[in-house]
């Protein structure tokens, strides 16, 4: 009997609510390393996609006609844009350069798109109008050193056989603007007449242009 009575102690314990309740409950410890067994799958990268751009500096060195040959300090901020800062000298005398190349496409050999603006400093006109025309022209006292401006555009190829060197040709067409200060001499000269006024003179021409050049990178 007393053994009896012992089991059946023993199963009323087993079937109480308090003993099912402790069964049921979840290991904390258990539950807290599975979390930490659970590792996030990254996102899958496409390989065929660009890395991201970062900007390059570098230098370009150019030369061409009529623009002579050049130095210039470079920015490429966009994959597709650079623009860049310098000085030119040709036959005529020094200046100053600036501008953009834009590259549309970015293939083994790209095409490519500048714009370039130019002041070049104390020229001399005879040989300014020769160089542009082709033809000698009568010398003058009056009108001597003059300044001009130079705004040319041109389509090109470029080609970059390693990562710090890209090499670079273009053709285009370039508009000059000579102005001269004080022309009232050389007009006196050819009219033979002391009393001829003037005011500044200004004059547009334009002219081919051809440039080889290529661009070393710092980064």
């Amino acid at each position: 009997m007393r053994c009896a009575r012992a089991l059946t102690c023993l199963l009323a314990l087993a079937l109480s609510p308090g003993a099912m309740a402790q069964g049921g409950q979840e290991d904390p410890d258990a539950t807290a390393e599975e979390a930490e067994g659970t590792v996030s799958t990254p996102a899958p990268v496409d390989p065929d996609a660009a890395p991201p751009w970062n900007t390059r500096f570098g230098v370009r060195l150019v030369a061409g006609s009529p623009d002579g040959v050049g130095a210039s300090a470079l920015i490429h901020p966009r994959r597709w844009l650079r623009a860049h800062v310098g000085v030119a000298r040709n036959s005529l005398g020094l200046g100053v350069r600036g501008g953009l190349s834009l590259i549309p496409l970015n293939l083994f050999v790209s095409p490519l798109l500048e714009l370039e603006y130019g002041h070049y400093f104390n020229a001399d006109y005879n040989k300014l109008l020769t160089q542009l025309h082709g033809e000698p022209t009568t010398a003058t006292s009056g009108i001597r050193q003059v300044g001009y401006d130079q705004l040319s555009a041109s389509l090109g190829l470029e080609f970059s056989p390693w990562r710090y060197v890209t090499v670079f040709g273009s053709l285009g067409i370039s508009y000059w603007f000579i102005g001269g200060s004080d022309v009232k001499a050389f007009i006196r000269e050819a009219e033979n007449n002391p009393d001829i006024t003037a005011r500044p003179l200004t004059l547009g021409l334009s002219s081919p242009v051809a440039k080889l050049g290529f661009i070393l990178y710092f980064n």
